[in-house]
């Protein structure tokens, strides 16, 4: 760090420090495990205290070994971004990777895409505030209170902390429009936070943190400025000290505070939504994306079609012709009985957890609807039905309401509808391979 001042480089080895040990750890508990995995595991805090502990050391191979279990646990943040709810959730998993690939590189003494020394080493505490800890911010402000304000910020602060990140690479004018852009989006997450309900020992943490941010942020765009136009602006050392520790202690700890100690409902466990059985009483609620769809299985069926068909689709053998990994807590569907669908394949694979809700057997009409539950990518229900209808036609009969809920899902848009069908053939095909080897073992025997 030998353009950072003694007392600089100080201040931001501390500042890491308080990242990986305090903010990270903190950020990842108020996230919870239906984004992150394990969240209160002591895995976090013990890698991020390696961490802390290797920016003392000299550079060289042993302060680049402590610090590779915090890479390590940044990948793992990073593969949870897609579980996130949020595009600034999103942004905030997967910015530690930058900083723990700068550090490992920092502390072994390397460069990395044109840069090293003082530019690596702030890297690391950039990534982990502005980016980890203020895109979480964002989040979290926007999950809590769903107005313009947290809609502006929740698209603006992690649109500005990636055109910062690309500015490093393009111009520092391009790092300008970042800080405008990001700035932007911190000042209408700190307005909002001062509109949040809570006791007087949250709402004095999320106040300084509004406040600070918007000094902090005067500061960051002075800088930005002067680097883009040559006017004078602070040094490398003095924005260490006071923009750097102002946005770590005053805005993104303090706020993580103040949202910990807001009232907040407990870790959902049950099903995601509140319309449970909508699928079998019908009508389906408004809000949600409707899907109906009916495939023909067999004209001119019987209702031993029915029969036999139906109990295959409650034993779950539709899916398993239908190729679809399925685990599941019950040999047959009945209410309660959980199910985890596995589409994909590796590294692309959805685990879709549901609850099934109700079942159904009538002479004509046999099926069940199950519920989604916490780290379902969607939030409803689906209906599978085998109908005979009065030409004595059979069909496959899937109903759906549902709304995206990861942030990854929204950004598809109609590109959903088209896998949720191309799923939904998948398992009118199996339910036709079924039926075939029904008739075949019926049509042996006879």
């Amino acid at each position: 760090m030998s353009e950072l001042s003694p007392v600089a480089a100080d201040l931001v080895r501390g500042v890491v420090g308080l990242g990986t040990v305090v903010v990270l750890p903190l950020g990842l508990r108020l996230l919870g495990d239906r984004v992150v995995p394990g969240s209160r595991s002591v895995w976090w805090p013990l890698a991020g205290l390696l961490a802390a502990v290797s920016v003392w050391l000299p550079v060289g191979l042993p302060a680049a070994l402590l610090a590779l279990p915090f890479a390590a646990a940044a990948v793992e943040l990073a593969l949870c971004a897609a579980r996130a709810r949020s595009f600034a959730t999103a942004v905030a998993l997967a910015t530690p990777l930058v900083g723990a690939v700068a550090l490992v590189a920092e502390r072994a003494g390397r460069g990395l895409v044109g840069f090293s020394g003082d530019y690596l080493a702030l890297t690391v505490p950039h990534m982990l505030f502005a980016g980890f800890g203020a895109c979480l911010v964002v989040g979290l402000v926007a999950h809590a209170s769903d107005t313009r304000l947290t809609r502006t910020a929740a698209v603006a602060a992690p649109a500005g902390v990636l055109l910062v990140l690309l500015g490093y690479f393009v111009s520092d004018a391009a790092e300008l429009v970042g800080a405008v852009v990001l700035t932007v989006g911190l000042w209408c997450a700190a307005a909002a936070t001062v509109g949040l309900v809570g006791s007087v020992a949250a709402r004095v943490p999320l106040r300084v943190g509004a406040v600070t941010i918007v000094v902090s942020m005067v500061l960051a765009l002075w800088w930005a400025v002067g680097e883009a136009t040559g006017l004078a602006h602070p040094s490398l050392s003095w924005m260490a000290t006071t923009h750097g520790v102002a946005n770590a202690l005053g805005f993104v700890l303090c706020t993580l505070l103040g949202l910990r100690l807001l009232p907040g409902s407990p870790e959902p466990t049950g099903l995601t939504y509140p319309e449970i059985g909508a699928t079998q009483a019908g009508p389906l609620p408004t809000g949600y994306r409707h899907l109906h769809v009916r495939h023909l299985l067999a004209p001119g069926s019987t209702p031993r079609d029915v029969s036999v068909l139906g109990d295959a689709l409650l034993r779950w053998h539709v899916h398993e012709a239908a190729r679809i990994e399925l685990l599941r807590d019950g040999p047959q569907a009945v209410p309660g009985v959980r199910v985890v669908s596995r589409i994909g394949v590796w590294p692309v694979r959805l685990s879709e957890p549901c609850e099934v809700v109700w079942v159904e057997r009538v002479t004509d009409r046999v099926g069940f609807g199950y519920g989604t539950l916490p780290g379902h990518v969607f939030r409803g229900e689906e209906a599978f039905t085998v109908e005979r209808d009065d030409a004595g036609d059979l069909w496959f009969v899937v109903t759906a309401f549902s709304v995206p809920d990861r942030w990854w899902v929204r950004l598809a848009g109609p590109l959903t509808v088209v896998g949720q069908r191309a799923y939904l053939r998948l398992l009118a095909r199996g339910a036709r391979r079924v039926l075939a080897a029904d008739r075949h073992s019926v049509g042996t025997m006879a």
